[in-house]
């Protein structure tokens, strides 16, 4: 009997692990796609006036990936956006008190993107009432085609719930 047929199987099987984790690790990022982004500002508009504060949300309308950021106190955003098609949200609830106040107290923290989560950003503003249409992506009708390169886009909120 030959000695070495017990480790065989083995052999046979480590060989095949190996190779899978040859095929597996040259095979990684052939077909990987990363995001590309553009830089789009603005001014979210309200009425008319400056939003004073939020957050914006630019979502493609092709892919799963969304960007977001901070609406400055003047109605300002500066966000790094998905090229091509998006849909945007806007919501400024997070600058309503509880208990119905509006304004004013401590202002609260929003996370950053991925990759910057340890920085937290506190976001400043003044609660305005907006219709709740404009928090969701999908029920906001405002759309926008991100182009590559640097850009501005304004975005026009109306009380008409429309």
């Amino acid at each position: 009997m030959d000695p070495l047929c017990i480790f065989k199987p083995v052999l046979r099987v480590s060989g095949c692990l190996s190779l899978v984790v040859v095929i597996v690790l040259t095979g990684c990022g052939k077909g990987a796609r990363s995001i590309e982004s553009a830089e789009v500002s603005g001014k979210v508009l309200f009425q008319g006036k400056p939003l004073p504060g939020g957050r914006i949300t630019f979502a493609s309308a092709n892919t799963a990936f969304a960007a977001s950021e901070l609406i400055e106190e003047n109605g300002t955003y500066t966000i790094k956006a998905p090229v091509g098609d998006v849909k945007i949200s806007v919501d400024n609830s997070m600058l309503q008190q509880q208990g119905g106040k509006m304004g004013g107290g401590k202002p609260k923290s929003f996370p950053r993107p991925p990759g910057k989560e340890e920085e937290t950003r506190p976001v400043k503003g003044k609660y305005v009432k907006i219709p709740s249409k404009f928090k969701d992506a999908t029920t906001s009708g405002l759309t926008y085609t991100v182009k590559k390169g640097a850009q501005t886009h304004d975005i026009e909120l109306s009380a008409d719930p429309g």
